[in-house]
């Protein structure tokens, strides 16, 4: 009788053996899929940041556009002429590169 009782123990060992195996190995896999999970969340963020910082610096760049543009309607409103026409000398002077009469452009090739 004790021969057909030992035998079932070291069966049951071996059951539990395997039974903890099987559950180490889950661990694993569950501890590794959550560590990529985690590193692939924080990827994400980095990237939605960077994203939210461009669209923040187009929208300031577009509000000082705005409030320019408000300026420069607020003076044909009031007919503001020295105002308005200090708003066209700049943008014909940095956007289309006009010079006045007499006037010497110099250049800066070294780009500082």
């Amino acid at each position: 009788m004790k021969e057909k009782t030992m035998g079932r123990s070291k069966r049951t060992r071996k059951a539990k053996k395997s039974k903890n195996f099987l559950l180490y190995i889950l661990l694993v896999i569950v501890t590794l899929y959550v560590l990529y999970m985690i590193v692939d969340q924080q990827i994400k963020i980095r990237d939605a940041k960077t994203e939210l910082a461009q669209v923040d610096e187009i929208i300031f760049t577009q509000e000082q556009k705005n409030a320019e543009l408000k300026k420069v309607s607020d003076a044909v409103k009031n007919n503001d002429e020295k105002a308005f026409a200090g708003y066209v000398e700049r943008i014909a002077r940095e956007e289309l590169d006009y010079v006045k009469n007499g006037e010497v452009v110099f250049i800066n090739i070294a780009g500082d």
